[in-house]
């Protein structure tokens, strides 16, 4: 039997996989905690504690505009996309695509990637 850790490493590879424009993708805490990461060289705690403020503040803003529930946080630059959803009240997902990359792909795969793994750690 898979361990929660080896399951949830392995939806982030099904990512990976999928979509080959993904250079990037992480579960932190909400915290700002690494849980799993396929991040290249990047510095992990870094990219978790920076990608959980992030998710945090949008968070905030969202509440202070009485807009609703937080979905997601997208933020476009030259080179790519970064995704940031919300996975309960826990954890992040962090994406990074490339800029070539379909957006709504992205958000479709996060989405399902999400299910999973909010499966994976609430069983």
């Amino acid at each position: 039997m898979k361990s929660r850790y080896e399951a949830v490493n392995q939806v982030l590879e099904m990512l990976r996989r999928d979509n080959p424009g993904l250079d990037a993708v992480a579960l932190v805490t909400s915290d700002g905690m690494p849980v799993a990461s396929q991040i290249g060289e990047a510095d992990e705690l870094k990219v978790s504690a920076m990608a959980a403020t992030l998710q945090g503040v949008a968070e905030q803003v969202i509440k202070e505009l009485r807009g609703g529930s937080l979905k997601h946080v997208i933020v476009t630059s030259e080179g790519g996309t970064l995704v940031i959803k919300s996975i309960g009240k826990d954890f992040v997902l962090v994406l990074l695509v490339r800029a070539e990359s379909k957006l709504g792909f992205t958000l479709w795969q996060a989405e399902l990637a999400s299910q999973r793994i909010d499966k994976i750690l609430n069983s």
